[in-house]
């Protein structure tokens, strides 16, 4: 009876409480929350200004004590506002804080940083003199935390990227041009310069980095602040995940839920039967990158040469910064000779982390995941490569062995030549791997001799897998058009793989990418040829290494005239988004046939 009665007490109470918490709600939300919502725009609104006034221009000192006060007093109301949000929802807290989980993660690391900002400081060891610089570093991941909580918010709301009736193929082309135009106001910013970077070279690397290319018209280093290359690094690491796949996994994993239509266009964009995979996918595949790019930092910190004497800070960077670099294939490198310094020549750990992170990024995510699971549950008969998967093993480990005999054999009389037969095995090797897509390069490619080079056209122009962070025609395409050119010869009708009858569809696809990527080809050489002064096979290398985005010069990139840069620029675009999709973005769907069929007639080919 007791019980009962306590029961009812404690019922009754948390009763008047839900009503007390609903008027409160409902004088907040009619009194307060329009003007809330429209502060929380300006709040945020000014934040983004205050960062990029702080990271992008150079400005009196006596502004600094003025900006700190107004970037602390906008983060302070994003958080209350947040914390409003929270407090004053209509839904359960229970299903606020699962389809939030954005916002309440920056909340808790924001008022974290602040409680224990001292603590943080001292045990960095920045003492007095780092303490400025260390608030403003805080203030500025907050902003960024909490610019992209507002872009979360944003997307959640409005849902542009799902679109009805929008091409996938225009929004994947549209995507990488929006990045290329951001990236280049970005890397415009005085702050962003060491020296002053011409516009076409400005817009030269964006679309390199982008396009996970490697070519580059200026340094790097010497030409870009940490503030500018850490513009390229991320750019380099949405080009290689692709923006619609970053900001569906944002949209997905931390805003917990996802239209059908943005699985629709998802679906699409990623090349995938099962529209309940999606979501998954999109995750293992963000989830996947970021791990693997962590554990290849760390391996490069850890074998860091001595001999460059890099600062503590400058070793961390330049870790993460060729991880991400080697695993999107891009090529750019921080060192003024690439990765052919004296000091890397010998340091095989730090080499073949390097070679481990491109393999794994040019594999593709389907075949990195089927891998995983392969390799967790190895005797489970339910997990199976796919037939593209195979695929892609087969081709790409024939690929990596061609090109290392290849390599050691043609090039032992020119940039092998004096080194050890262990040393030519592994430089071998790195080349073979790196020449398909990444760019990276240990060896002086000038000093290459013209078999090798006429034979790195090959590798460069068929690159990496479907669905990777590479570019080129693509390892599965270049088998099924030299099965299915096989099973011509012999006189079958079909393809057969792995017992499995490939569509006719996939053929006719990796047939038209073959004749559209030889035409993008052939038409960057005519125009080189017209404006450039160079050998013709040094041309044609440079239009191959940016159609299959490799990166990799015969040392002519910094001479090109900028109509020369203007043409690589777009052959790059190209081989990014790839043509075939570029073609499809553009042209209206034919409409249906209709019941009826024309006659079969032959036409004479051959």
């Amino acid at each position: 009876m007791l019980k009962r009665k306590l029961r009812v007490a404690i019922e009754h109470s948390m009763a008047k409480l839900d009503g007390v918490r609903a008027k409160i709600r409902n004088y907040y939300v009619g009194h307060f929350y329009r003007a809330g919502r429209f502060l929380f725009a300006f709040a945020g609104t000014v934040s983004m200004v205050t960062l990029t006034i702080e990271f992008g221009f150079y400005y009196p000192d006596d502004w600094a004590g003025l900006i700190r006060i107004i970037n602390s007093t906008a983060i302070d109301y994003l958080v209350a506002y947040e914390i409003l949000s929270l407090l004053f929802t209509s839904d359960k807290y229970s299903h606020y804080i699962r389809t939030h989980k954005a916002e309440i993660t920056i909340v808790i690391l924001v008022l974290l940083q602040k409680l224990f900002e001292k603590d943080i400081i001292d045990y960095l060891k920045l003492g007095e003199i780092g303490t400025n610089q260390a608030a403003l570093l805080f203030l500025s991941i907050n902003q960024i935390f909490l610019i992209f909580s507002n872009l979360t918010r944003f997307l959640r709301s409005t849902r542009l990227y799902s679109l009805n009736r929008v091409n996938p193929s225009f929004i994947f082309f549209l995507s990488f041009a929006a990045v290329i135009l951001l990236g280049t106001l970005l890397l415009h910013l005085p702050k962003a310069q060491k020296i002053p970077v011409r516009t076409i070279d400005v817009l030269f690397t964006v679309v390199s980095a982008t396009c996970v290319t490697g070519l580059s018209a200026v340094d790097i280093f010497s030409s870009f602040t940490r503030f500018g290359q850490l513009i390229i690094m991320s750019l380099i690491q949405v080009g290689g995940l692709g923006l619609m796949t970053l900001t569906s996994f944002f949209a997905i994993f931390l805003a917990g839920k996802a239209s059908v239509n943005d699985k629709m266009l998802m679906k699409d964009l990623l090349s995938e039967d099962a529209l309940g995979k999606v979501s998954s996918i999109i995750k293992q595949i963000a989830l996947q990158t970021f791990a693997i790019e962590a554990i290849g930092a760390i391996v490069l910190y850890v074998n860091t040469p001595s001999l460059n004497n890099l600062h503590p800070d400058d070793k961390v960077f330049f870790a993460i910064f060729h991880s991400v670099s080697a695993f999107c294939n891009a090529g750019f490198s921080l060192y003024s000779n690439g990765l052919a310094e004296t000091f890397l020549f010998t340091e095989k750990i730090y080499l073949s982390m390097i070679m481990i992170l491109i393999v794994f990024g040019g594999l593709g995510f389907p075949v990195i995941s089927q891998l995983f699971s392969k390799i967790q549950n190895p005797g489970d008969p339910r997990i199976r490569f796919s037939i593209s998967s195979k695929l892609v093993l087969i081709v790409t480990g024939i690929l990596i062995i061609t090109g290392l005999i290849a390599y050691f054999y043609l090039e032992s009389p020119y940039t092998l030549t004096n080194l050890n037969l262990y040393d030519r095995i592994f430089h071998s090797l790195f080349y073979s791997i790196t020449t398909r897509t990444a760019g990276f390069n240990t060896l002086d490619m000038t000093r290459m001799g013209i078999p090798m080079v006429f034979f790195t056209l090959l590798l460069m122009w068929i690159g990496a897998s479907p669905n990777s962070t590479g570019g080129g025609i693509k390892t599965s395409t270049f088998a099924v058009a030299g099965l299915h050119i096989a099973d011509l010869v012999k006189g079958k009708d079909r393809l057969e793989i792995f017992h499995k009858t490939i569509s006719t569809a996939s053929i006719s696809r990796a047939s038209a990418t073959i004749v559209l990527s030889l035409f993008v080809i052939f038409t960057a050489i005519f125009s080189l040829v017209l404006t450039e002064k160079f050998p013709f096979l040094d041309i044609a290398f440079e239009a191959v290494s940016a159609f299959g985005t490799v990166g990799l010069s015969r040392g002519i990139t910094s001479a090109l005239t900028d109509s020369g840069k203007i043409v690589i620029s777009i052959v790059m675009f190209v081989g990014r988004v790839g043509i075939f999709t570029m073609l499809v973005a553009f042209t209206p769907k034919a409409p249906p046939s209709g019941n009826y069929r024309y006659p079969v007639e032959y036409v004479v080919v051959g």
